[in-house]
């Protein structure tokens, strides 16, 4: 297979007192991103670069640097350490 093009997300819920915070990078296929892996926190608001690295890591532990073709994300994650390390494969 080729390289791939990643996408990071986030979604919120709430469940009683209970907060659900994942953070989602997937692979982006034919216009749809499919969740390859994801951290689960308990905590409000937004994730943080220290939070986001990881994810991008064991993707590269898993699938190799050479496989990343690019990454998306929204103004929400800037952070210029991730477009350091997804940079890597080019």
């Amino acid at each position: 297979m080729g390289q791939y093009l990643l996408t990071l997300d986030r979604t919120n819920w709430k469940f009683g007192q209970t907060h659900i915070n994942i953070l989602c990078l997937a692979i982006v296929q034919q216009s749809v991103a499919i969740p390859v892996l994801s951290i689960l926190s308990d905590k409000t608001g937004n994730s943080n670069t220290d939070e986001r690295i990881p994810l991008i890591n064991r993707f590269i532990e898993l699938f190799g640097v050479e496989k990343i073709d690019g990454y998306l994300a929204d103004r929400g994650f800037i952070g210029t350490e991730l477009y350091g390390i997804c940079s890597l494969s080019h």
